[in-house]
């Protein structure tokens, strides 16, 4: 990731993380300077569909708190199941049709556990970021580098 840097200001970690189970090739990348912080996320539609990017920079002044933890989407899941047993019922009469729902449902099972860190700003608002589950200590080193720096500040 290419982060154009202000007068002064240096980079003291960057750290490149997988968003989705599926889409592993797809990066969220995030930058930590003595400034802010920068990166981008992968947009996607139905977590299936790369749509671009969303992009972040938010300077360390304005950040209250940084943390981060796993979540568990409930809802992901039963939307994943309800496809997968559908698709798979639907194998038999329409197998195209059987296995594209059975596909959108397996990656509804295997998106439904992340790994999440959330920015709160001064104001009180919070900005959450979805990660893999496997790369939860990544974002927990990330996280407890961002609060260090704070705590500097």
């Amino acid at each position: 990731m290419s982060t154009v840097l202000g007068k002064d200001e240096k980079i003291i970690r960057e750290d490149i993380f997988t968003a989705n189970l599926i889409l592993f090739w797809l990066k969220a990348n995030y930058t930590l300077t003595d400034k802010r912080i920068t990166g981008h996320t992968p947009n996607t539609l139905l977590g299936l569909i790369p749509l671009g990017k969303a992009q972040i920079a938010i300077p360390l002044k304005s950040i209250a708190s940084v943390i981060s933890s796993t979540k568990f989407h409930f809802v992901r899941l039963l939307i994943g199941v309800v496809l997968l047993g559908v698709g798979l019922s639907m194998l038999g009469s329409s197998f195209i049709i059987g296995i594209i729902l059975a596909i959108l449902g397996l990656v509804n099972i295997l998106n439904c556990y992340t790994a999440t860190f959330d920015i709160t700003n001064n104001a009180g608002q919070i900005t959450g970021y979805e990660i893999s589950i496997l790369e939860k200590e990544k974002v927990q080193g990330f996280v407890n580098e961002i609060n260090t720096i704070i705590a500097e500040l």
